[in-house]
């Protein structure tokens, strides 16, 4: 289970306020494009503020921890199912200090977050209060259980805002259908799928687009990357790990993804996956500077830290999933170079006429169809080899 502080620094959930003027109590959660909200509860006068104030702040936390148990899957879905289970007994029916004073903790994160809403709600006295918290922590609850089975639909959207450390199926699917539709994938960022479901949809396009612009380019699939970084700045390093790891490993691509994610992850807890990996990394690194001067190594070194993660540990899945999709959008740039210099070769057979001196609309065209024929190759690319996907 991830610490507190790094809940609050890398999990968007709901968070509830309380709006004095109006004596409302509010909750937003984020969505794809935004944050949606709504009135949780009417308060009557009799509730002072300081009152008002303290359930929102304790079913803020009880949402952080409930949507932990989705970003941090323990592995055991029956466990995390009897977890949520009880929290809403813990909230109506808290654990009190007894008559010297004692009071029972829970070692579980969840059910004692949710006894500490109840308590509040205990001193606060307010049934109505009560009731409405109840039922905004039964909506969070229901919210939290229909993500984990891939359901991101009313509130449960704001799973697509998270780093899980997981894919579901039903999500990774719904993914892949996005990039049928379009496989250079430029919805799936706004779209309301999971980001780690995602990336592992968008690594299986990324080989197949890797493959499509390697036997237009007569390069390798993995080195497409580097080549198109001579035409314009692209991301090369991840997404020629990850061509690499599928095609020349064999690995499936929810591993290669997972591995990606729990190592930025791991270095955001101040964890190193794999120190081996690292050490020889740095080895690397002062072999390329040996013979540079020893002021200038040190600079180097400074400048070009060794890196334990090759994604923002803040924003693991989705910055991986934009490597990815750039990846696509390089293997599509390599093509059309390709593509340009074969018709360059045509015409310089041909005698030029006046369609050769039509402007940018002939060019405009010439593009589309550069990018619809390499959406056919990559779709047909992908269908043929969809057995990475698993």
């Amino acid at each position: 289970m991830t610490s507190l502080w790094c809940l609050e620094c890398f999990v968007l959930v709901s968070v509830y306020a309380f709006d004095g003027v109006r004596r409302e109590l509010l909750v937003v959660w984020p969505t794809a494009l935004g944050w949606d909200a709504h009135v949780a509860a009417q308060l009557r006068p009799a509730v002072s503020p300081e009152q008002a104030g303290r359930p929102s702040g304790e079913l803020t936390r009880l949402s952080r921890a409930l949507w932990d148990t989705y970003v941090r899957p323990a592995g055991d879905g029956d466990d995390d199912q009897v977890q949520l289970g009880v929290v809403l007994d813990a909230v109506q029916k808290p654990n009190l200090p007894d008559a010297v004073g004692q009071l029972l903790v829970s070692y579980d994160p969840v059910e004692e977050t949710a006894h500490r809403l109840g308590r509040v709600l205990h001193e606060v006295g307010d049934a109505a209060l009560t009731e409405a918290v109840v039922g905004e922590v039964r909506c969070e609850v229901d919210a939290v259980r229909r993500a984990d089975l891939g359901d991101l639909s009313g509130r449960a959207v704001q799973a697509a805002s998270m780093d899980r450390l997981d894919a579901s199926p039903v999500q990774v699917s719904a993914a892949n259908e996005i990039l049928r539709n379009d496989p250079l994938g430029g919805e799936l960022l706004s779209a309301a799928v999971d980001p780690a479901a995602a990336c592992v949809a968008a690594a299986h396009w990324l080989v197949a687009a890797a493959v499509v612009a390697a036997d237009e380019a007569g390069n390798s699939p993995a080195g497409v990357f580097a080549e198109a970084d001579d035409i314009e700045a692209v991301s090369v390093e991840v997404p020629t790990l990850v061509v690499r790891r599928l095609l020349d490993d064999g690995a499936p691509a929810r591993r290669v993804v997972m591995d990606l994610l729990r190592a930025a992850v791991a270095t955001s807890e101040g964890v190193i996956v794999d120190p081996d990996a690292v050490a020889a990394d740095h080895a690397r690194l002062k072999t390329l500077i040996a013979e540079l001067p020893a002021d200038q190594q040190a600079e180097v070194l400074a400048s070009e830290p060794v890196r334990s993660t090759l994604l923002d540990p803040r924003r693991p899945a989705r910055d991986l999933l934009e490597h990815l999709l750039d990846g696509i959008a390089s293997c599509r740039l390599l093509f059309a170079e390709y593509a340009d210099d074969e018709l360059d070769d045509e015409d310089d057979d041909d005698e030029p006429d006046a369609e050769s001196f039509s402007g940018g609309e002939a060019a405009l065209d010439e593009a589309k169809d550069q990018v619809l024929e390499f959406a056919v190759l990559v779709r047909q690319e992908a269908e043929e080899s969809r057995d990475r996907l698993n």
